[in-house]
């Protein structure tokens, strides 16, 4: 009996021991289990954060890339040639905000519309949208307002049916769509347009109107100075009193003629046309009277020659009319119909006063020598010798 005690006590350490070491092991267990769950969680987060990271680095990548867009399009605008500008923001811009579409057109203040310049549209598209005619369009709301409007659905942004109208509204893949007027010096220069993003998600203001503006601005100033600067290059050639041609823009326009005749073998013909009793009107009238007799002749030669003759004022009294294309019998025919115009034409010259027009035409065909300026000589001479005759028309070679 005493040998069998220890054994016995021997056993119940035992399952003590392995009771202790199981307790242990199960600590253990949950605190492998803990640590394995905060590492779980830790990588969680690490991920998460690698994610936010990447997305970061993306969206810098992206932000960048349309700066260096928005900084490329800085130094391709920085240019006065109206189509090279409208050909570069149509490149570049729905670049920024991922679009398919896009189209500029430009504000014709005197008329009151927009004329399309520039389009990337692969379907029908309006050439001219008359603002007064349509009031209700989405441009000339964006006009009206000068606000850029930026429609993530034309549906809900017409209210219920009753609304600003899309033309062609059937050839879009989505309702979503900008218009943005272009505006510079606190004038409307333009529309800028876009129209369906490629991933056909609609516009989003807060993501892309601010770089719509950015764009549009640029855009705009780019087309306010290329339209000061064709108007001061329009003003340097065109006569003050009459609108047309001046001495300088006619000669470079009649040289020009002359080269385009002898390379090609074509007909060319100019018509030298003297006004004549200006001064004695200036005299009884005032030189306000003399300037309306000479508006008076210029508006009716501009407005019974072809659209490709070329009229201008050539001196105090005397006006010329490039015709391309034109035998001299065929200018001699179009001389007598201005001089039967010019001399049934009463001028008004103010105050309720009327004179007749007076006038003397030169003729003279190209015989493919010489130049420009040969050519009026000989039209001139003509003239002198019809004047001095007493006749309305002197012609010759």
């Amino acid at each position: 009996m005493a040998a069998e005690r220890p054994e016995a006590e021997d056993l119940q350490d035992e399952v003590a021991r392995l009771r202790r070491a199981s307790d242990e092991e199960r600590v253990r267990n949950a605190v492998l289990e803990s640590e394995t769950r905060r590492l779980k969680r830790e990588n969680r987060r690490l991920s998460e954060r690698s994610e936010f990271a990447e997305d970061l680095a993306a969206r810098v990548r992206e932000a960048n890339e349309k700066l260096e867009i928005l900084h490329s399009l800085t130094k391709e605008l920085a240019s006065f040639d109206l189509d090279g500008v409208l050909e570069v923001s149509l490149k570049r811009i729905p670049y920024l905000v991922g679009a398919r579409y896009a189209s500029v057109y430009v504000y014709e203040r005197a008329q009151h519309r927009l004329v399309l310049k520039q389009h990337t549209h692969g379907h029908e598209i309006d050439r001219m949208v008359d603002l007064a005619e349509a009031p209700d369009s989405l441009m000339a709301l964006a006009v009206r307002r000068r606000e850029i409007l930026c429609i993530d659905d034309l549906g809900r942004f017409r209210a219920g049916g009753e609304g600003p109208r899309r033309p062609h509204r059937r050839n879009y893949r989505t309702e979503s769509c900008v218009v943005a007027p272009l505006i510079a010096a606190g004038e409307v220069e333009g529309v800028l347009n876009l129209a369906d993003r490629f991933d056909e998600r609609p516009f989003d203001p807060g993501q892309h109107l601010k770089m719509i503006r950015q764009a549009c601005e640029l855009v705009a100033v780019s087309l306010h100075n290329a339209r000061l600067f064709a108007e001061v290059q329009r003003a340097a050639r065109t006569d003050s009193l009459t609108g047309l041609r001046n001495h300088q823009a006619f000669a470079e326009a009649l040289d020009v003629e002359c080269k385009r005749a002898l390379r090609y073998g074509s007909e060319l013909s100019l018509l030298m046309v003297k006004v004549h009793f200006v001064g004695l009107v200036n005299a009884n009238y005032g030189h306000p009277a003399g300037d309306a007799l000479l508006r008076a002749v210029a508006r009716r030669l501009r407005g019974n020659v072809r659209e490709v003759d070329l009229p201008g004022r050539t001196g105090g009294t005397e006006f010329g009319i490039i015709l391309p294309e034109q035998t001299l019998e065929g200018a001699l025919v179009v001389a007598r119909r201005l001089s039967d115009v010019l001399a049934a034409t009463r001028a008004d010259i103010g105050g309720g006063a009327t004179c007749e027009i007076r006038t003397t035409f030169g003729v003279a065909h190209y015989e493919r020598a010489g130049g420009g300026s040969e050519l009026v000589q000989r039209a001139l001479e003509h003239l002198a010798r019809a004047r001095e005759a007493g006749e309305s028309i002197g012609y010759g070679a």
